[in-house]
C-alpha cells in the first residue's frame, strides 16, 4: 500500500508542478481564477486527511524498531515528526477555508463587456 500512496502523491506533485508551469504563459481574469481556486480548494480540503494518517501512524510507530542515523533518540524523532505532520494538517485546514473564501468571492465577479 504504501508505494501506492507514495506514487500516488508523485502524481499529484506533478500535476500541481504542470499548473505551476502554465501560470508562466499568460495572465489570468480574476472570474477565470474561480475554477483554478476551486480546485486548489478542493485538494487544500483532501490533503489533511492523508497527513492524519501519517500522524497517526508516525504516532503509532515503535521507537525500538527503527533508529535515527544522527544518532539521536528515536522516540524524539518521531515525536517532531508527529508534532510536523499536526502542525501542517492544521495550517492546511486553515488554507482550505481562505481558498474557499476566496473562491465564493470570486463567483460573484463577472467582466463588464462593451455591451454594458
Amino acid at each position: 500500500m504504501t508505494h501506492l500512496v507514495a506514487r500516488d502523491i508523485e502524481r499529484a506533485a506533478d500535476a500541481v508542478r504542470s499548473a505551476n508551469h502554465a501560470t508562466m504563459r499568460s495572465p489570468i481574469t480574476p472570474p477565470d481564477a474561480y475554477d483554478v481556486v476551486g480546485g486548489l480548494a478542493d485538494l487544500a480540503r483532501r490533503v489533511p486527511q492523508l497527513v492524519e494518517f501519517l500522524t497517526r501512524a508516525m504516532s503509532a510507530a515503535e521507537p525500538a524498531e527503527y533508529f535515527d542515523d544522527r544518532g539521536g533518540e528515536t522516540r524524539l524523532t518521531l515525536h517532531v515528526a508527529s508534532t510536523g505532520l499536526w502542525c501542517a494538517r492544521h495550517d492546511l485546514t486553515e488554507l482550505a477555508f481562505h481558498l474557499d473564501q476566496t473562491h465564493n468571492a470570486l463567483g460573484h465577479l463577472g467582466r463588464h463587456t462593451p455591451e454594458d
